[in-house]
């Protein structure tokens, strides 16, 4: 250890005095805190090159010992889990008032059906506060009542069911039950005590814009998936230019070869301009879309119309060499791509459709950044002190809504 001479009863001294300094209990909470606070795998502080780091910092650490497992991982942070979850518990029944919640669901990647809770309250020294309460997973039918009954466990086990105040929820039907379910188990009007989300208002309103009046069976028809045939390849067509342009978008991100032709024509570009600002540039990607995220969907128009006459330049190079590859026997006529078919391509006046969806939809993009927040006050950019997320700024915001509407209905019309 540091080269010490463990014969030598000085330079052994030195090394006991290393050793009992070394705090093995608090080298391991420090690393819980970084799996944790890093969201790194449990079995991340086993990797031998981080031991060995450890080991060439302070050789402490395997003299001690003090490397743990991913099953201590597991079992610390549980532990750590229930012992500060009864501090939670103390300081929520401290509470002088109600304590508000909200709660809506979320699939992951790997398909798990979770359901984020969390609560909302002023506490004992009038500090505004939020807590994570829960984060169920669902993995029966994602009914109302299902939903109700998880709620009301993780409001139990926090045994705070009676300072229950205001609900905020979306407007699904599922969760119209839940709201009803919890009402009458905690003995209130639900009429009185739900705030529908008012980012789920605007989403349906902007999928109305988008999609018309039956954009939940249009969603319901493509289920959340990306294009991958045909029939759904036709059905984003039928929504018109910002469908069209949803079926271009996914049939270029799926092709490498049509990805690197699209950089490479940008690149080209850039490389023939005398603004040295402009051959400095990058070549872009296009933006996916997802159905359920709107603002996926302005972010992909907004990338379309930077990318149009390379979008429109890969199009016509496309064409020319399926005729071409036709004329030369090579395909057939029906192997023609979908969407270089003549119904597929995007006109001049779809373009103008879709820019000016995308100028409608700014404005909503800037009333949805206007309330995000939890509405406590904090220093911004400037040194300014602002709170965003305000319920009385919901009012003003609708009439922002209107009057854009109104100005845009002009323009058009």
């Amino acid at each position: 250890m540091l080269n010490l001479n463990a014969s030598d009863p000085k330079e052994q001294g030195i090394a006991n005095a290393l050793i009992q300094r070394f705090d093995k209990d608090h080298f391991r909470r420090l690393l819980l805190e970084w799996v944790v606070d890093a969201n790194v795998s449990f079995r991340q502080p086993e990797h031998c090159r981080l031991r060995h780091i450890f080991e060439y910092l302070n050789p402490s650490v395997a003299v001690t010992n003090a490397h743990i497992s991913h099953d201590t991982v597991r079992k610390r942070i549980v532990d750590l889990y229930i012992r500060y979850k009864m501090c939670v518990i103390d300081n929520l029944k401290s509470t002088p008032g109600q304590i508000h919640i909200a709660f809506d669901g979320w699939r992951s990647r790997n398909r798990h059906a979770l359901y984020g809770l969390i609560c909302f309250y002023i506490d004992k020294d009038g500090v505004p506060s939020k807590l994570v309460l829960g984060m169920p997973e669902l993995k029966i039918s994602h009914s109302g009542e299902n939903i109700a009954a998880q709620i009301l466990e993780i409001l139990e086990s926090y045994e705070i069911l009676d300072k229950v105040g205001y609900i905020t929820l979306d407007n699904a039907g599922s969760m119209d039950t839940a709201a009803e379910e919890i009402a009458e188990a905690l003995g209130f009007d639900p009429k009185k005590r739900r705030v529908r989300c008012f980012g789920h208002v605007l989403n349906l309103v902007v999928k109305a814009l988008l999609f018309g009046h039956k954009a939940d069976a249009f969603e319901a028809k493509i289920n959340g998936e990306p294009i991958l045939d045909a029939a759904q390849h036709e059905i984003w067509r039928k929504k018109g230019p910002v469908g069209k342009l949803h079926n271009l978008v996914h049939w270029i991100h799926r092709s490498d070869r049509l990805t690197y032709r699209l950089r490479a024509l940008q690149e080209e570009f850039f490389s023939q301009s005398d603004n040295p600002k402009i051959r400095a540039k990058k070549p872009m990607d296009v933006v996916l879309d997802n159905l359920t995220r709107w603002l996926s969907t302005l972010y992909m128009m907004r990338r379309g119309l930077e990318l149009r006459p390379f979008l429109e330049d890969l199009i016509e190079k496309v064409t020319l060499e399926f005729r071409k590859e036709c004329r030369n026997g090579a395909r057939r006529a029906k192997e023609m791509p979908l969407c270089i078919r003549e119904e597929s391509l995007l006109s001049d006046k779809d373009w103008k459709v879709i820019e000016l969806m995308d100028r409608v939809l700014v404005d909503f993009e800037e009333a949805l950044r206007m309330l995000e927040g939890d509405a406590q006050s904090r220093v911004r950019k400037g040194g300014r002190i602002e709170a965003y997320g305000n319920m009385w700024d919901v009012a003003s915001t609708y009439e922002f809504l209107m009057d854009r509407l109104d100005v845009r209905r002009t323009i058009t019309t």
